[in-house]
């Protein structure tokens, strides 16, 4: 049963994973909408330091994920990993390939907006599997745990400083293209995540309801 339901949530982690990759890539990357938190960091390395985010994401994350294991188990940190390491292969063929929609620099309300999407649903699928797509997923879940903010209040915070720092790179009209992108993203990821909560707390109800019994 309990190899089962991981087994269950690698699968969903790595389906997480693919869409995050190819959204960043594709969307992000791409049209330079940039995203906030540690992804973002690892846009704005690559387009200075032109080092792939496949290499910079393990070592950022392999950090946070470190620190995150204190707070939620060995289980999360196993997750944790093997979401870095899924979307850093992902993100790999995805370069390999070479981009597969049509660039839409053309029309960068509407590229925020599936940039927005791909990372929103990509690391909401790997946090209601039990893991962190990335460290700044990490920073949002300790920022929660330890404060009285929600998820997507962290998330905003981080976005923003690294937003700021992405002025390096980014004109003001791209970056405000990108708040809208880590604005969708932050809010898709809270809906998932709260969700999530709630079924587990339902799911406990029904536990110790049926022990009584």
């Amino acid at each position: 049963m309990w190899l089962k339901k991981y087994i269950k949530n690698l699968l969903l982690i790595a389906l997480g994973s693919c869409i995050l990759a190819f959204g960043s890539f594709n969307f992000n990357y791409q049209n330079n909408v940039t995203e906030g938190g540690v992804l973002g960091l690892l846009l704005l390395i690559k387009n200075i330091f032109d080092i792939s985010p496949s290499i910079t994401a393990l070592v950022i994350d392999l950090s946070l994920f470190a620190l995150g294991s204190r707070f939620f188990g060995k289980q999360f940190l196993g997750l944790s990993i093997f979401a870095s390491l899924s979307f850093s292969t992902w993100y790999k063929l995805w370069e390999s390939i070479g981009f597969v929609v049509p660039n839409l620099s053309n029309n960068m309300l509407l590229a925020s907006i599936l940039a927005g999407m791909g990372v929103g649903i990509g690391i909401g699928i790997i946090v209601r599997a039990g893991g962190a797509a990335g460290g700044d997923d990490v920073i949002a879940l300790v920022g929660e745990k330890l404060t009285s903010l929600k998820v997507n209040h962290v998330y905003m915070i981080t976005d923003f400083i690294v937003l700021i720092l992405s002025l390096s790179y980014l004109s003001f009209k791209q970056i405000f293209f990108s708040l809208i992108a880590v604005t969708i993203s932050g809010k898709i990821i809270s809906i998932m995540y709260d969700s999530n909560k709630i079924n587990n707390e339902d799911k406990v109800v029904e536990e110790l309801a049926i022990t009584k019994q």
